[in-house]
């Protein structure tokens, strides 16, 4: 049996910092401002992400910060009750996010292959979070198989980034083939739907049903900055708008055990009909169902009457019964 738990919710800065330390710190006020539970910030090293070639290094290394910038937002964030995820690339950010006494990583799909990395990540670290977006169901299947018993300290997150992602190609109805395919997986969900868009509240709260551990939505101090990752970023007013929403709806999704709750039995019993004659009947009179009608009686029904015609069929009746009177076992033999 399955029970509803409240579902954690990450607010994701990414590169949304700009290697700006004033401006990082900005950030991490509006993420514990907002409510989450989480803040995450990309760890990078542009020598871990790329070689020198490569076309974006330059900006890659002007995202780097010294580890005190790390350490003041990594003492700002815990001091708020507020966990501190990054996302890592290699051996220095894994490294550094051990240092910063982080709750958890995220490994991207472009490392999904990366077996140094998500090893030493589920040894080092008792969350870590690992993207799905545009895995093949192989390499899905390799993995879950090479985590073993770790599996229990990964969350995979379904998602990708378009920039940004539309509504219809989220797809997730994928969370249900994931959970009955992996016994006891954990899922979340990353959201990378427009930012500016009133949608991009609500496809998180819709997610919710599919018993997710974790959601992921970027922030951003105001769509108008267009600071990188804005795209599909709330700002932290409309962040904090969705977790409140999140937390007053979430609680619906309940629990999967079938059977009807305390509530529920009493509604069933005060709006109930019981078992009524259909007409007036004579004392030893064998009961057919022509005999009988389901009827409310009462808004407080008494246990003591009948409510299956199955419980009256072809029995003798005890005395004479009135019509619209309801049966009970002293009725019958």
């Amino acid at each position: 049996m399955e029970r509803y738990r409240k579902t954690k919710i990450i607010a994701e800065v990414a590169q949304g910092f700009e290697g700006n330390p004033y401006l990082a710190n900005l950030l991490a006020k509006a993420a514990v401002a907002s409510g989450a539970n989480a803040a995450k910030f990309q760890l990078v090293f542009a020598d871990e992400l790329c070689v020198k070639t490569y076309p974006y290094f330059d900006f890659f290394k002007s995202l780097e910060m010294p580890i005190k910038v790390w350490q003041g937002i990594s003492s700002y964030i815990k001091t708020n009750k507020c966990e501190l995820y990054f996302d890592i690339y290699g051996p220095k950010s894994l490294s550094w996010a051990k240092k910063l006494n982080a709750d958890g990583v995220k490994i991207s799909t472009t490392d999904f292959n990366n077996s140094w990395l998500i090893d030493n990540a589920v040894k080092t670290f008792s969350n870590v979070l690992i993207s799905i977006g545009g895995v093949e169901p192989e390499e899905m299947n390799s993995l879950w198989d090479k985590l073993g018993d770790y599996t229990n300290k990964v969350t995979f997150m379904h998602g990708f980034q378009a920039e940004p992602t539309l509504v219809k190609d989220n797809h997730l109805l994928r969370l249900n083939t994931l959970k009955k395919k992996y016994s006891g997986i954990k899922l979340g969900f990353m959201d990378h739907s427009l930012g500016s868009d009133e949608l991009s509240l609500y496809l998180p709260i819709l997610s919710l049903g599919f018993g997710l551990e974790c959601i992921e939505k970027h922030i951003s101090l105001d769509q108008l900055l267009e600071v990188e990752d804005y795209i599909s970023a709330l700002s932290p007013s409309k962040f904090k708008k969705m977790v409140q929403l999140i937390r007053k709806l979430e609680s619906g999704i309940g629990s999967d055990d079938i059977r009807p709750t305390k509530k529920e039995l009493e509604y069933k019993l005060k709006s109930g009909k019981v078992v009524v004659a259909a007409k007036n009947l004579k004392k030893y009179t064998r009961v057919t169902d022509k005999d009988l009608l389901l009827k409310r009686v009462t808004t407080k029904p008494e246990p003591k009457y009948l409510r299956k015609f199955d419980q009256l069929v072809n029995k003798e009746l005890l005395c004479d019964i009135m019509k619209d009177e309801p049966f009970t076992m002293s009725s019958i033999r």
